[in-house]
């Protein structure tokens, strides 16, 4: 059970860090608009629409490769416990997700995108990971 939690948590930091990591090298190659400020969320509406498409499409990328890094660590911790992660941690992702969807008005396609792209990508990280059968 403690393993399985350590995992969970192990996993979420892993995310964390990597759309961090993500996220810092989508503002080198698509820097903020001069004039935008990051603090004032009244300006940030206008900077997702100005966003070219390879940066919002950066993003699921990013959301992706953060999920399928969580469950790979999780599951090197808990392997036996491959599905529960798996859920719990595309879950997470859609969770934090939606939070950010919340906050920052994004297109109605990159919205679903952003909802739907988590657990399918979790779910088959977490099945690639199960034990094998003997």
């Amino acid at each position: 059970m403690l393993r399985t939690i350590f995992a969970f948590l192990a996993g979420a930091v892993a995310m964390s860090l990597t759309v961090a990591g993500l996220q810092a090298v989508g503002h080198a190659v698509w820097p903020l608009s001069a004039g935008i400020d990051p603090n004032d969320a009244a300006q940030m509406p206008g900077f997702v629409e100005a966003m070219p498409l390879a940066a919002k499409v950066f993003v699921l990328v990013r959301y992706a490769i953060a999920t399928a890094v969580a469950v790979l660590v999780a599951t090197l911790i808990a392997r036996p416990r491959w599905k529960g992660l798996g859920i719990a941690l595309g879950l997470l992702m859609v969770g934090l997700c939606a939070i950010n969807l919340s906050l920052l008005p994004h297109p109605l396609w990159m919205a679903i995108a952003t909802l739907v792209i988590p657990l399918p990508i979790a779910l088959g990280v977490a099945r690639w990971r199960r034990p094998a059968v003997a």
